[in-house]
């Protein structure tokens, strides 16, 4: 379980870092390098922390029960969610297709992962479960409304708008270490 833990707080910490690397990069009217030089560097630990932090998250957990959800479902869930809001957003709202649409599917798909696991570890119970359940569901609503409405907004709120996403997962996560370590303790 502490591994699962210390990988969400890697992962809130990508969620920081690539915050810095965003604002330092992609500000309308600065014409910067976003692969060298410190915004290289700060790519590099968000890279690090990302794939540090999935690999801890989906640490094998003691699943003294069943799962909630079948991580088989999970897999599949999230591959039709990708498919399905590949095609609505392309082809329905005519936004141009991105990296960041994978890593709001890839990040829901993680997330829902890890309370499952937490969940046969009995970790979470019923309650805080459903309660993460609804926090994914919050970050991942407010990621897929802006990720559609980021190329018709003006640039500067554009700019703005493309951190919420960061802050409302790693909010999300911050959420989920909390309610982790009151259900440990308690």
């Amino acid at each position: 379980m502490n591994r699962i833990i210390t990988g969400q707080i890697l992962l809130i910490l990508c969620c920081i870092v690539y915050l810095i690397w965003w604002y330092r990069g992609f500000r309308p009217d600065v014409n910067v390098s976003r692969v060298s030089g410190i915004n290289g560097g700060l790519l590099a630990v968000t890279v690090i922390l990302g794939i540090t932090g999935v690999v801890f998250s989906l640490t094998e957990t003691d699943t003294s029960r069943p799962w909630k959800i079948s991580p088989v479902f999970i897999i599949i869930g999230g591959i039709a969610a990708y498919v399905s809001l590949l095609f609505v957003t392309r082809y329905v709202f005519n936004r141009v297709v991105t990296t960041e649409l994978f890593l709001i599917i890839g990040w829901s798909m993680l997330e829902v992962a890890v309370i499952n696991r937490l969940y046969a570890g009995k970790i979470l119970g019923e309650s805080g479960f459903t309660a993460m359940c609804a926090v994914i569901t919050i970050a991942f609503l407010i990621s897929i409304v802006l990720y559609v409405a980021y190329y018709k907004m003006e640039e500067m709120k554009a700019f703005y708008a493309a951190m919420i996403p960061l802050v409302t997962e790693g909010a999300a996560m911050a959420v989920l270490v909390v309610i982790t370590e009151l259900s440990v303790t308690h």
